[in-house]
């Protein structure tokens, strides 16, 4: 028996450890997909509270009325899954990050999140979908370009990367995500909003 137990351990260890972290990436992957679906759910929402309060002085309360009932009173810190974005969008805004509210995180506050997420999850990720390597990537989105057209809901993702990226004085092609700024981006996903078909009230 002993003998038996020392021929297959290695292959019972090494079995188990694939199982191991086969179920930590799924895990890793599942976080991720969540993490954007949940982005994508809070910018809809957003542009919800826009088209019904228009860009008047109601855009705020209508802002803060849907992050009340998305969030009620749970801490900020409770509703973003990333620690480390949510203290640096704490420190810029000069909020506590133990007490401050999700509800209180303002339509800028919550772009720098987005633009912070999107450098640290999507940063190896290319500006445009042209430049991607191909099917098998483990991102649910595979570069800025499908990112945007799919938050944004249309199809000019390309047309304003490239139109901001002049303005950057940034080659589109080659470049990846992580070689913009988080105003950059925050810039970048206003133009696609504007330039969507949403109603802007």
């Amino acid at each position: 028996m002993k003998r038996t137990w020392n021929r297959y351990r290695v292959l019972l260890t090494a079995a188990g450890m694939a199982v191991c972290m086969a179920a930590g990436m799924m895990l890793g992957i599942g976080w991720s997909r969540s993490h954007i679906e949940d982005m994508a759910v809070r910018a809809a929402d957003d542009k919800m509270a826009e088209e019904q309060a228009g860009q008047s002085g109601a855009d705020t309360s209508a802002y803060e009325n849907m992050r009340y009932e998305l969030y009620g009173d749970k801490l900020y810190k409770d509703a973003v899954a990333d620690e480390e974005i949510v203290r640096k969008v704490c420190d810029r805004y000069g909020l506590d990050y133990d007490t401050a509210l999700a509800k209180d995180v303002t339509k800028e506050m919550y772009n720098y999140e987005e633009a912070l997420w999107l450098a640290k999850d999507m940063g190896d990720c290319p500006l445009l979908t042209e430049d991607t390597e191909g099917e098998g990537q483990d991102m649910a989105f595979s570069s800025l370009e499908s990112y945007i057209c799919d938050i944004y809901a249309f199809g000019d993702g390309k047309a304003v990367i490239e139109s901001m990226c002049r303005e950057f004085g940034i080659t589109p092609h080659g470049a990846v995500v992580s070689d913009l700024t988080a105003e950059q981006l925050i810039q970048i996903g206003e133009k696609a909003y504007e330039t969507s078909d949403h109603p802007k009230g």
